[in-house]
């Protein structure tokens, strides 16, 4: 008995022995290692990882792609995907039947700030796929303003001036508005509802209010469509000495024609019909339709 167990144990011993033999000496690589490789190449003038871009700034990506060295399977495919807020977009698909790949990716960063994920990746004729990928955090090129402090807008009813140019800080009473109404961009009234009120010479409230007979509104050939919204987050109005937190702010939701029941200590985006982009701070105001408001404008040059 007990050499024949002996003899069981050899022949169990010599199937393992053979079994792992076998698979070692197994000569078929694994897929991961049938990939092509792909890398960015590191050179003057390209991005070869992440970096800090300007909004619309144009830039360019050197990739080389090789076929797997083992499986000689030849490159069939590159794609390039960029992602901006978790939205995929396809910017280059094409096709080839290449050994090697060497190619120049010219592309324009976005036009608003914030990262942005680059995907460049190579398909063979196996299917198998290798990527590389980066991130791209855009930014503002701030520009120069121009400050405009303590401007005093009467209201309707006031024999201060009610309009207002941003492009020079002008303030004009009804009849010079009008003899310059295509450089009007705000005016100012107190409604009974509306109460204390920044409007675009084409907004509607605004009609209603400015309606004298030789120089009302309804008699202009050129009226404005200056747009604003109230900025809700802080604001550190000293420190504004270039566009940047202007272009920030009116980046999006700049769509109201006027903005109703102002306060002191309000801040407002606007763009103006020309598509020059502002901030406004409300200073001081006197209420009723022969009250005024002061202002404090930045805007861009």
């Amino acid at each position: 008995m007990k050499k024949l167990l002996s003899f069981f144990s050899i022949m169990l011993f010599g199937v393992i022995f053979l079994s792992s033999c076998a698979k070692s000496d197994d000569p078929s690589p694994s897929p991961s290692n049938l990939k092509p490789t792909i890398n960015f190449v590191a050179q003057s003038g390209y991005v070869s990882g992440d970096a800090i871009v300007y909004v619309s700034q144009e830039f360019m990506v050197n990739i080389t792609a090789f076929a797997n060295t083992t499986s000689s399977s030849k490159l069939v495919k590159f794609t390039v995907t960029r992602v901006f807020n978790n939205v995929p977009s396809v910017v280059l698909d094409t096709t080839m039947n290449l050994n090697a790949l060497n190619i120049v990716v010219t592309a324009t960063s976005q036009s608003v700030p914030g990262d942005e994920v680059w995907y460049y990746k190579v398909t063979d004729k196996d299917n198998q796929t290798s990527e590389v990928s980066l991130t791209l955090t855009t930014m503002v090129v701030a520009g120069p303003i121009n400050t405009f402090s303590m401007k005093i807008l009467g209201a309707q009813s006031s024999t201060t001036g009610s309009s207002f140019a941003s492009f020079d800080g002008s303030v004009y009473n009804l009849a010079q508005a009008k003899l310059n109404q295509g450089n009007v961009d705000l005016m100012y009234y107190y409604g009974a509802t509306d109460l204390s009120t920044l409007a675009a010479p084409d907004d509607d409230h605004a009609a209603l209010i400015f309606t004298n007979s030789t120089n009302g509104l309804q008699t202009w050939t050129i009226k404005n469509n200056t747009r604003y919204k109230l900025v809700t987050d802080a604001v550190n109005w000293d420190a504004i000495e270039d566009d940047a937190v202007i272009v920030e702010q009116t980046a999006s939701g700049v769509t109201l024609s006027r903005i109703t029941n102002l306060a002191v200590g309000n801040y407002l985006a606007f763009i103006t019909a020309s598509g020059m982009k502002g901030m406004i701070k409300v200073e001081s105001m006197t209420t009723g339709g022969d009250g005024s408001i002061t202002i404090s404008v930045k805007i861009q040059l």
